[in-house]
């Protein structure tokens, strides 16, 4: 018996990009050469969260080989949707179609226990997770989020089931529109508080003069501006400022020198499969350094907020996934600065490690609209304001390219160009001189 062609057909582009609340439409197609008689023919619209990853069987041995080692697999469905299109029937030589429609739902549907699952498996139904593929260092070793919509045939006395998948891409939506600069929050470093040691002599009379104690070593304490959350394609602005302790209003002028400026964010996914007795737990950490710079010898002032990037944003990529937490898999971002600074030939390191939440991207329709409400990149034009028409009217078609006679003009310039001219408007070149021909009679 020949086995029916399955196929399953989606509308628009293959690489459309969903997001919640989209319509997915599109058909099953089944041709059918010989009678068949179909005992179900479903479509099913579902999500799905897969890790992978192995341990050795005899950890504490190291005669064993690599091959022996035990696998660990678990599947979770997101969500689940099934239709079911044919059931019970006997389908003869021909080709079909049904119609289908699903929408994307707004979060997961919570079915699974901590108890069966382990305690870090989310149990409240949290937004769906984007579409995610990764390899972890661990043989065997996967992590996908997957999205996709499934026929699924089974023929009455057959032992197999034939399935057709087509797999759907899926990035979460921004709850609000997000502004083209990120919002930056202080963070007062009072653990890394720096007091240079003594001056010299000849910086001590300096500040005899500008009222402030001789004795008085500043004591510097950092306070660093950077955002939490971004999206990509985002200003990221990170911005420093050293307070004097000693000397809040800075009446002695003095000054700090950024000397370096390193920016890093760090990559951590998590993935884990649960199980009764052990949950086996993978991480794969990635680092990349964004800014590296060096030998800046760049003034910052005490009590003065100074920037540190101008056009720093974050590149929108495969690798820019948003932050995300689900039942087996976690995405998190670590904001690493480093800012090398020095007073009087003292030298000293700024380090903040921070948790650095990264956005979905905005699609390219809402990026324009708020870039252009922001208004930093572009030029706005001058606003419009209401005149009077004017009372000088261009004349029409006839009036200029009209013969009239010539009238009388006048030698002066200015009075010749207030006063009407009666010339004729075609050049003289195109006028058609009369001819005299004689005739005998």
């Amino acid at each position: 018996m020949t086995v029916p062609a399955l196929r399953v057909v989606v509308d628009g582009d293959s690489n459309r990009v969903y997001r919640r609340g989209d319509k997915v439409t599109g058909k099953i197609s089944l041709a059918i050469e010989e009678e068949a008689e179909i005992e179900s023919l479903k479509v099913i619209f579902a999500g799905s969260c897969v890790t992978k990853t192995s341990r050795p069987l005899h950890v504490n041995t190291k005669t064993d080989p690599p091959a022996q080692r035990h696998d660990y697999e678990e599947k979770i469905r997101l969500f689940n949707r099934e239709k079911e299109l044919v059931s019970c029937r006997t389908l003869g030589p021909r080709k079909y179609s049904w119609d289908f429609e699903f929408v994307f739902p707004e979060s997961t549907e919570p079915h699974y226990k901590r108890m069966a699952h382990g305690s870090n498996y989310l149990r409240e139904p949290h937004p769906l997770p984007p579409s995610f593929h990764l390899k972890t260092s661990v043989p065997g070793g996967a992590a996908q989020i997957s999205y996709f919509v499934q026929a699924r045939l089974i023929i009455s006395g057959s032992m197999d089931t034939k399935r057709c998948k087509y797999t759907l891409r899926y990035h979460p939506r921004s709850e609000v529109d997000v502004p083209q600069r990120a919002k930056a929050t202080s963070s007062v470093l009072y653990t890394q508080a720096w007091k240079p040691h003594k001056e010299k002599e000849e910086s001590r009379v300096k500040k005899v003069f500008s009222g402030v104690s001789m004795n008085s070593t500043p004591r510097i304490i950092p306070t660093l501006f950077h955002p939490e959350k971004v999206a990509p394609g985002q200003h990221m602005p990170l911005s420093l400022s050293l307070l004097n302790a000693r000397d809040p209003a800075n009446h002695a002028e003095r000054e700090c020198i950024i000397d370096s400026l390193t920016v890093t964010i760090s990559t951590y996914s998590t993935t884990m499969c649960g199980h009764t007795i052990m949950d086996p737990e993978d991480v794969v950490s990635k680092h990349i350094t964004c800014i590296s710079r060096t030998s800046m010898n760049r003034p910052i002032p005490f009590n003065k907020t100074t920037n540190l990037t101008s056009n720093f944003r974050l590149i929108d990529d495969t690798e820019c996934v948003p932050t995300f937490k689900t039942y087996s898999i976690t995405r998190r971002y670590v904001l690493g600065i480093s800012i090398g600074i020095k007073y009087n030939d003292q030298h000293f390191t700024i380090r903040s490690n921070t948790a650095l939440e990264i956005l979905p991207r905005v699609p390219r329709d809402r990026s324009l609209s708020s870039q252009l409400e922001d208004g930093e990149d572009f030029e706005p034009l001058p606003q419009y304001t209401p005149r009077e028409p004017s009372r000088e009217f261009a004349p029409d078609y006839e009036s200029l390219y009209a013969l009239s006679p010539v009238g009388s003009r006048s030698s002066s310039l200015f009075s010749g160009g207030s006063t009407p001219s009666s010339a004729a408007s075609t050049p003289q070149t195109e006028i058609e001189q009369p001819t005299y021909e004689r005739v005998e009679v």
